[in-house]
């Protein structure tokens, strides 16, 4: 049996995976969606590993011992191609998907199969949206693809409606905790919530944040506080929170007014019925912030950043006006 990585937030996606292949029902197209920090690029390696395995198991998992495992193993197998954006941020562009077009005419030379795994799907631009399609409404025989997603929304209803969706969802807190917990030993369980917190319970994002994750939430809680007395110069906090990741940060605050939320929701009163508008106000400008940081428009996050604190403090301003 193939050695791999196993994550038990993948469990339910590889089962399905697994039915479909022993009913040999298994798709032309598979689109894995799931937030990032659950490592789905290795459930989809798993997958096509195993689809390209010349002695797979009854129930569908790669020897690791024959020759294609061997060339997965290596990286190199020719059946087998990567589409991912050539650099960091981003888009994947119509030539990429025109040369893997190209290569789809060819007949497998290892494996019965040839297979496909496109990374950051949701990074495509309009033109390569559009040429991927082509290949998905008439797929080449023995062919799978593999599409990897963090944003649903990005995709086109074309491309998801012509996939088999496998929907990743995100480990409640005690399974995170748990791996957490078997994967680490350098932090205690309060700091593995904390992290856990930045991250919306992904485990490999708590796990690679670390100790510059546990300094990032002090000095975002600093900055907030600061905010909500009405005390902050959002121009010289924005430079300050400047080397951390803003999707991180506003997950972070997601979390802190969404608990806020809920305290005021269980024992409600006069006074914070009336202070409930304005942080449900907060959590709106921050949804809309990680709507904007997520979008394709090269939007300008140092603006985003001081937008978003200023009306931040114009919310902090309504809700003390009712403390007095």
């Amino acid at each position: 049996m193939t050695e791999s990585k196993k994550y038990p937030w993948h469990d339910s996606a590889w089962q399905h995976v697994q039915s479909m292949a022993e009913q040999e029902r298994l798709p032309h197209a598979l689109l894995i969606l799931g937030q990032d920090g659950l490592d789905n690029d290795q459930l989809a390696k798993q997958i096509v590993t195993s689809i390209l395995c010349l002695h797979p198991s009854t129930d569908f998992t790669a020897c690791g011992l024959c020759h294609s495992c061997q060339l997965m193993s290596a990286e190199s197998h020719p059946d087998h191609h990567i589409v991912a954006p050539e650099e960091a941020g981003k888009v994947i562009k119509v030539d990429q998907i025109r040369e893997l077009i190209s290569k789809q005419s060819l007949m497998p030379k290892i494996s019965p199969a040839k297979t496909v795994i496109i990374s950051q799907a949701d990074q495509m631009n309009h033109n390569a949206f559009n040429s991927l399609l082509k290949l998905l409404e008439e797929p080449t025989n023995n062919t799978v693809l593999v599409l990897i997603a963090n944003n649903s929304h990005a995709l086109p209803i074309t491309i998801k409606s012509r996939c088999q969706n496998l929907n990743i969802r995100t480990p409640d807190t005690d399974t995170a905790m748990q791996w957490l917990s078997l994967n680490q030993d350098q932090f205690s369980a309060e700091q593995c919530d904390v992290l856990l917190k930045m991250t919306n319970n992904s485990p490999l994002s708590a796990l690679a944040l670390g100790e510059s994750g546990l300094e990032q939430y002090e000095q975002i809680m600093s900055g907030i506080t600061l905010l909500m007395k009405v005390q902050a110069n959002p121009i010289e906090l924005t430079a300050q929170w400047q080397a951390f990741d803003p999707m991180v940060i506003m997950m972070q605050l997601q979390r802190l007014f969404e608990t806020k939320i809920s305290t005021l929701l269980k024992s409600p009163s006069t006074e914070q019925s009336q202070i409930l508008r304005p942080y449900w106000a907060i959590v709106d400008c921050i949804l809309h912030t990680m709507k904007l940081l997520s979008s394709k428009n090269n939007a300008n996050t140092t603006l985003l950043m001081e937008d978003f604190m200023v009306a931040v403090m114009q919310q902090a301003s309504v809700i003390r006006s009712h403390q007095k």
